[in-house]
């Protein structure tokens, strides 16, 4: 029998798993953040240690949604509360600055559970704050001018996922979670086994979830589950889940956050970008020293489709590659790129530039063009 666990819940274990493969330290933490006012439950957080200096350490709080239908009362609400924590934990900022690059010491699990593991009362780190909403589908309008008002991005995934809607993930991640313990109660993921001292926690919680139709996850429970989650990801079942989330890149049109889909290894593209990166600085070398004009060396790209979403403020760009000057290592790359209406102009919309950030001080940057006057698909029920 399928174990109930909300939708949104396993949408929210989703962004977590793509903000890992995007560079963050990413996960749910055990505890409430503690604000000036209040605590608060945030379902899953992002650090990204790639600062520059004269800036403070990234700490995204995430608040997600899935695919439903545009609710303005609801989607106002959820900015209003991220917005709400957001101005609560800035407010705790100490006097005495401990950043997080400071506890370098730890490899990328110990220091999440450093900072988000153990009880605090409030916050003690001096962090720079972001709110990030992720949703798949409709948003209202008003409620997402209303988030970049305040500074809260509104990001838009996919409303398919390894050709399937996210609905039916939903339906088989619950079926492979419910077969996670045999009919004697014991754990099966192997994964899982390995952890000892944590075990009777996962077995103690799956049974929670098998009985319990109204079972409260609290931080404990739901940062547990998300290691669960990661193990299911493992299975058979869910591999092409696993592979489709790993092939979901966070990048930037304007400094705005866009989601690219691709389809190639992600070696592929550190390959690539290392490839243009040293063709880069022998093009540099010869260039007259009086010459201020430095060449940006890019990936083109041609948008031969694009297609509505189910939010019809958000657009979906298929892409190819063009492989004239263009590294070996992503000949074969295509995928499709979701931008709001609001990105782009009508004379960017024709010519653009996205960067995809890799690994610290390595990003891959695009040019798309259109290869011809795109068809703007219906969407059919």
């Amino acid at each position: 029998m399928s174990l109930m666990i909300a939708g949104d819940k396993i949408f929210e274990y989703m962004v977590a798993y793509v903000l890992r493969n995007n560079g963050y330290i990413a996960g749910v933490p055990r505890r409430k953040l503690g604000g000036r006012g209040t605590q608060h439950q945030v379902g899953v957080i992002g650090i990204d240690l790639n600062n520059s200096p004269f800036s403070l350490n990234t700490v995204l709080l995430v608040a997600a949604r899935g695919p439903e239908l545009a609710d303005p009362d609801n989607d106002m609400q959820l900015v209003r509360n991220l917005k709400a924590t957001l101005l609560d934990l800035e407010q705790t900022l100490p006097s005495r600055r401990e950043l997080i690059r400071d506890l370098l010491d730890n490899n990328r699990g110990d220091l999440f559970h450093r900072i988000y593991g153990g009880k605090k009362v409030k916050e003690t780190l001096t962090v720079n704050y972001v709110g990030g909403i992720f949703v798949a589908g409709e948003f209202s309008y008003p409620a997402w001018e209303y988030a970049n008002a305040h500074g809260i991005y509104v990001v838009h995934l996919p409303e398919a996922i390894a050709g399937e809607p996210i609905s039916n993930w939903y339906e088989k991640v619950r079926s492979v979670l419910s077969d996670a313990l045999d009919q004697d109660g014991n754990v099966t993921l192997p994964g899982l086994l390995k952890k000892t001292k944590k075990l009777g926690d996962f077995k103690n919680l799956l049974t929670q979830l098998q009985q319990a139709t109204d079972f409260e996850l609290l931080p404990e429970h739901s940062h547990d589950l998300f290691t669960i989650f990661n193990d299911l990801l493992r299975t058979a079942e869910l591999s092409s889940l696993a592979r489709s989330l790993q092939r979901t890149a966070l990048a930037t049109i304007n400094g705005y956050p866009v989601v690219l889909e691709y389809n190639v290894a992600y070696k592929a593209l550190v390959d690539a970008a290392l490839t243009i990166y040293e063709r880069k600085i022998r093009t540099i070398k010869t260039v007259a020293t009086a010459t201020t004009y430095k060449p940006l060396d890019v990936v083109h790209m041609q948008t031969h489709q694009i297609e509505p979403t189910a939010d019809q403020q958000v657009q979906r760009f298929l892409y190819r590659v063009e492989r004239e000057n263009t590294p070996e290592s992503i000949h074969h790359l295509t995928g499709a790129v979701y931008i709001p209406n609001a990105v782009l102009d009508k004379r960017s919309l024709e010519r653009f530039r996205l960067k995809m950030p890799l690994k610290a001080g390595l990003s891959l940057v695009c040019e798309f063009c259109q290869e011809a006057k795109p068809m703007i698909e219906r969407v059919t029920n």
